[in-house]
Formats: structure tokens, sequence, C-alpha cells
């Protein structure tokens, strides 16, 4: 499907109501022509070419498609574009008796189509990890790096302010706490809870160190400014579910992890000639 065709001018400002031109002028839209197409080869990018083929059969895939390449394709521009803000909200110069808004005001224009151009990826994201096959492709290991991947963690983790800057750097910081807790559940079962997440087969017991994996993550990034250490009685507290229930994690009682928290100490024996203190 090429879903630039999909694209009227009614459809871009439906996503994008700061590009809204008269119903008699198609002058913005036909000049973004481009930035769809640039749009359009960025999603692609992420996603895969099989999207395109998803979106056939899904209609809310289809929106928020449509949603992530109008907007992106208006960030990429907005600068170059004559916006004005009007008694209805923004809007694109038309006349000589308008001058174009200011600098701050097109800013955060821009900064409010960022985040919602994130939101249209989260829930891209999420229609394709429930769609079978997606999951187990290198685009979904690519999209999906880590368990706090979607902007709606930054919100519900975390307390930076819900904006897309604020998401920028959350995404950099949860790269680091997913350093921390390989080290506390093991690599092996962090990818498994990973491919399980792409693939939508989260069992209950995963859920619950999920859960857990995202508080933590977003206490690390909250406090990162403050303290930027783990916060390890979280982390305690993630190893103590899986030691407690470790009839339910048998991915991570088979890691190196867990074999190197339970191997046998030496113990000194009455005849060895040398005594090791431990």
């Amino acid at each position: 499907m090429e879903i630039i065709k999909e694209i009227s001018k009614e459809v871009f400002e439906n996503y994008v109501p700061a590009a809204r031109m008269p119903e008699r002028s198609s002058s913005v839209f036909t000049r973004l022509q481009e930035q769809l197409e640039i749009a359009s080869r960025q999603l692609e990018d992420i996603a895969g070419p099989v999207i395109w083929t998803y979106i056939e059969s899904s209609e809310s895939l289809m929106r928020a498609v449509l949603r992530l390449v109008c907007l992106r394709a208006f960030i990429l521009s907005a600068r170059s574009l004559d916006v004005v803000l009007t008694a209805t909200g923004f809007g694109i110069v038309s006349t000589n008796s308008t001058a174009p808004a200011s600098k701050a005001r097109v800013d955060a224009l821009i900064d409010d189509c960022l985040l919602r151009a994130a939101e249209a990826l989260d829930d891209i994201l999420g229609e394709l990890m429930r769609t079978e096959g997606w999951g187990t492709t290198a685009h979904a290991r690519q999209a999906v790096t880590c368990l706090f991947w979607s902007i709606g963690h930054l919100r519900k983790h975390t307390t930076l302010r819900y904006t897309a800057e604020s998401w920028q750097t959350a995404s950099g910081l949860a790269i680091v706490a997913d350093g921390f807790l390989r080290k506390a559940i093991s690599g092996e079962y962090m990818d498994e809870l990973l491919e399980k997440l792409r693939t939508s087969t989260l069992g209950d017991a995963d859920t619950v160190i999920v859960e857990k994996c995202l508080s933590f993550t977003g206490a690390f990034i909250s406090g990162y400014e403050q303290n930027r250490r783990p916060n390890q009685l979280m982390l305690d507290d993630i190893v103590g579910q899986l030691e407690t229930h470790i009839q339910l994690y048998p991915t991570y009682q088979n890691s190196e992890t867990y074999k190197g928290r339970h191997a046998q100490r030496y113990t000194n024996k009455q005849d060895d000639p040398t005594f090791f203190f431990m």
C-alpha cells in the first residue's frame, strides 16, 4: 500500500490542525508532499516494509500510521512555514495582513507535535507487537530495545515533565538502567522478557518482574540528576521475587547470574596446608 495516496488535504489537516488552510487553498498540503514521502520512509525504517501489509487489515493501525506520517511531515517543515496564531488556534499565513508567530510559539507548537508523534509511534508499535509475526523480526528488536519502551512509561513511572524533550532524555537513561537490570535478573532472562514483550506473550509471573523493572527504571530516571547510582533496595526486591518464586522463572534459574549467586563457596578442610578466609 502507498500510504501517501491515503493522505488527502482533509486527512492531513485532521491530524495537524495547525496546518489548516481555507477549503479553497491547498498550498501548504501541496508543499509538504516531499516531507510526507520522507516521513513514510522513516516509519518503514522503524517498523519494516511489512507494515504496509499489516495496515490493510487494521483500521486502528492505519489511523496511527496516518497520524504519525502527517505529524512528522509537518515537523520537518514547520520552521520554514509562516505559522500564525489565530483566534481558533495556529494556522498558516496566507495574506499580508497577518504576521508569523514568534519563535517561542513555533517552538511550543513543534514540541507538542513531537509529543503527539511519539504517542502515535507508541500506538503503532503496540499494534505491531500484537500482530503475529512482527515481534520476531529484526525491526522489532531494533524498535523495542528495553522494557521502558513507551512514552506512556514516562508519565506513569517518572516525575519528569511529560514532554518530547523529557522522553528523549528518559530513553537514553532507560538504556543505562537496563544495564543494571541485566546484572540483577540476568541477560538471558532480560532477553526472554523482551522477546515476550515484542510478541505479546508475557505471562503473569513475567509481568510482575516487568512492572518492578519499570518502577526501578522510572525511579532511576527521576533521580538521575541528584543520584546517579541505582536504587539497590528496588533491585533487591526484583531479585527477591525471582528467588522466592524460582520455579516460575526457569530461564533465570538456568542463567549464569543465578549460578554465580548460588555457587558453593570453598570450605576449609582440617588437613589443608593453607586456610582461606572469605
